[in-house]
């Protein structure tokens, strides 16, 4: 009688915990999708064919004065 009783309260503990836990996974993944789409929403805005243009905030590469000078050149036929 003991081992019945023993068997049916693991039974019982194991399907609320079995319960339990589904309800957490489903919330979590939902939350998970959440956050993925509130990422992806800036980017999913823009219709098709429209044209956008990020600017960088970093400056032209600017040369020493001690580099040198640019000298322009032709290429010669030697012929």
């Amino acid at each position: 009688m003991a081992l019945a009783r023993f068997i049916l309260i693991f039974l019982i503990i194991f399907l609320v915990i079995r319960l339990i836990t589904r309800f957490i996974f489903k919330k979590y993944i939902k939350n998970m999708q959440e956050r993925y789409q509130d990422k992806q929403r800036p980017y999913d805005q823009k219709r098709e064919g429209d044209v956008t243009i990020r600017s960088s905030s970093r400056q032209d590469k600017k040369i020493d004065q001690d580099e040198g000078d640019y000298v322009d050149y032709e290429e010669v036929d030697d012929e």
